[in-house]
């Protein structure tokens, strides 16, 4: 497909190829505030898909041990949520 100069080019985010990230806070001021109040919520990261539809929620903490854990909140069914991993040297 061959994009007119005067039609923008569309992304991965517009044809749905990519979920688009949302941060949840998105201001020093805003993490602050959820500091007081929703302290859980920091990091938080919707990924929505092209109808602005929130697929998964994601964020990721330090463990005790200084090893870290992605913790992914999936909406919608098991059977429509797969997960991969991919590590640098793969």
């Amino acid at each position: 497909m061959t994009q007119s100069v005067n039609q923008p080019a569309l992304t991965p985010y517009d044809t749905g190829e990519r979920c688009e990230p949302k941060l949840w806070q998105k201001s020093r001021t805003e993490v602050l505030a959820a500091m007081r109040d929703e302290p859980e919520d920091i990091g938080n990261v919707d990924f929505e898909d092209e109808e602005s539809r929130t697929i998964v929620t994601v964020h990721v903490a330090r463990n005790d041990d200084g090893t870290h854990t992605v913790h992914i909140v999936p909406f919608g069914d098991r059977d429509e949520i797969s997960i991969e991993t991919h590590f640098e040297d793969d």
